[in-house]
C-alpha cells in the first residue's frame, strides 16, 4: 500500500513547494512560540512574534485567497494564546486555517474535533498561571496530531481506502497465488 500523498500542485513563481511548506510551517509555529513566551520583561517578543506569524502564511504554498483569508483570524488567535490556558480553543481555529490554506476536503475537517474537545477538557483542568505551559503544550501536540488524522483523512476520501492487497489480488486460475 502506498501513502497517500499531497497531489502534485502547480508550479511557483518563486521557490520550491517543499521550501515554502518548510519555511512557512517553522515560521507559524516560531511566530506563535515568540508571542507567547511574551511577558513584561520580554515585550521585544511580542515585536517579533506577530510578523514572523504573518510572513509564515504568506509564504505557505497554497491559493492567494485562502492565504489573505486566515491572516488576521490566525493573527488574532495566535495573540489570544497569550490569556493561558482558558483561550486552548484556538488552536482549533489555527488548525482550520491551516487545513484551508492546505486544500484539505471537508471530510478532513473532522480533525478539529480533538482540538475542540482538548480546550473543553483543559480549562476546567488547568487553574492555575503556572500550569499555562502544560496547556500550551497538550494543545500544541493535540493539533499536530489532528493536522496528520487530516492528512490522512483527505487521502482516505480521496479513494485512497487501505485496502488488503491480498484479497484485492486473488486470481482463482493461479494456484500459486492463493
Amino acid at each position: 500500500m502506498t501513502p497517500w500523498t499531497v497531489p502534485p500542485t502547480r508550479l511557483h513563481r518563486w521557490g520550491s513547494y517543499r521550501a515554502r511548506y518548510v519555511t512557512g510551517l517553522t515560521l507559524v509555529v516560531l511566530g506563535v512560540l515568540a508571542t507567547n513566551f511574551t511577558s513584561t520583561y520580554s515585550l521585544f517578543l511580542l515585536a517579533i512574534g506577530p510578523p514572523l506569524h504573518v510572513l509564515a502564511w504568506l509564504i505557505l504554498p497554497g491559493a492567494l485567497w485562502r492565504r489573505l483569508t486566515v491572516l488576521v483570524p490566525a493573527l488574532l488567535c495566535s495573540i489570544l494564546l497569550l490569556g493561558g490556558a482558558d483561550f486552548n480553543g484556538v488552536f482549533a481555529v489555527l488548525l482550520a486555517c491551516w487545513l484551508l490554506v492546505r486544500h484539505r476536503p471537508w471530510l478532513s475537517y473532522l480533525a478539529l474535533i480533538p482540538s475542540i474537545t482538548m480546550s473543553f477538557l483543559l480549562k476546567d483542568a488547568l487553574n492555575n498561571y503556572d500550569q499555562n505551559w502544560v496547556g500550551y503544550l497538550v494543545g500544541f501536540i493535540t493539533t499536530a496530531a489532528a493536522s496528520w488524522l487530516a492528512w490522512w483523512l483527505a487521502g482516505w476520501s480521496a479513494g485512497r481506502r487501505p485496502r488488503s492487497p491480498r484479497v484485492a489480488n486473488v486470481n482463482t486460475a493461479d494456484p500459486q497465488q492463493i
